[in-house]
């Protein structure tokens, strides 16, 4: 499995870069690049390169930079990987864990479906989520056709349940993303109770 770090997004409502805010004395997104590639070799996927070179990331090249939507940095992954499965992340994910990295790491991935994604807080959180190659001509057809949410392919996807996710031990925050200025009071709060 080869893991994949969503930084297409312009960070617009967080009014600055937030894959290059400092989390810990280190760019947030390095840091979350740290982590996962631990655990799989790990890729940055942007439309703009050039913020990251400094970086010494693995970066890859968002196939359709005109579009704002995770559809594309999931095809762009897929049409990369030599692996059947991918984990795909958002690049701004404070929270991530080791125990979920884990869990994707050894959990048995059924060809019957084409995504595994987990739903926690009452959310799908398609950006933190598993995806089969065998998406790819499906993601391609929705570009073509400008169908751009990957809510279309749920009947696709298996759901890690929060239940299940929690008796593996998986912390309900590990999804909690940062889109805005205020979100980073939430993730000290968050962070308190951890």
């Amino acid at each position: 499995m080869n893991a994949y770090l969503l930084a297409g997004g312009f960070s617009r409502r967080f009014g600055e870069d937030k894959t290059l805010y400092p989390f810990k004395g280190t760019p947030l997104i390095l840091s979350l690049f740290r982590k996962v590639s631990r655990h799989f070799p790990t890729w940055v996927i942007a439309k703009n390169l050039t913020k990251y070179e400094s970086l010494n990331l693995p970066l890859l090249k968002d196939l359709y930079s005109d579009l704002q939507t995770p559809l594309v940095g999931i095809l762009t992954g897929l049409a990369h990987s030599d692996k059947t499965f991918n984990l795909f992340l958002s690049a701004d994910l404070p929270l991530l864990d080791d125990t979920f990295l884990m869990l994707v790491k050894t959990f048995s991935y059924s060809d019957k479906y084409l995504g595994f994604i987990p739903s926690l807080g009452g959310k799908y959180h398609f950006t933190c989520g598993v995806y089969s190659k065998r998406l790819l001509p499906l993601l391609e057809e929705a570009i073509k056709k400008k169908n751009l949410s990957m809510k279309q392919f749920l009947d696709f996807f298996y759901i890690w349940e929060e239940d299940y996710l929690l008796t593996h031990g998986v912390n309900k925050n590990v999804c909690f993303n940062l889109n805005t200025k205020r979100d980073l009071e939430i993730l000290k709060q968050l962070q308190s109770t951890t």
